[in-house]
């Protein structure tokens, strides 16, 4: 999973924002993030988020 901010801006990298969660999977799918992370943003694939760090605190409960 991405465990810290670097972590997610790789996770997350090329990702234009604002963005869906379906999309944020696909970029961390093409990113070769871990099956975990691509499931959390699969879950929330309606959900809009503004900046990683959105991603970050509604997808994964830190920040």
């Amino acid at each position: 999973m991405a465990e810290n901010p670097t972590d997610m801006q790789e996770v997350l990298k090329g990702a234009h924002f604002p963005a869906r969660g379906k999309d944020l999977a696909r970029v961390a799918e093409d990113n070769h993030a871990s099956n975990d992370v691509v499931r959390r943003l699969q879950e929330h694939s309606k959900d809009t988020y503004n900046t990683p760090g959105d991603v970050e605190r509604e997808v994964f409960g830190k920040g």
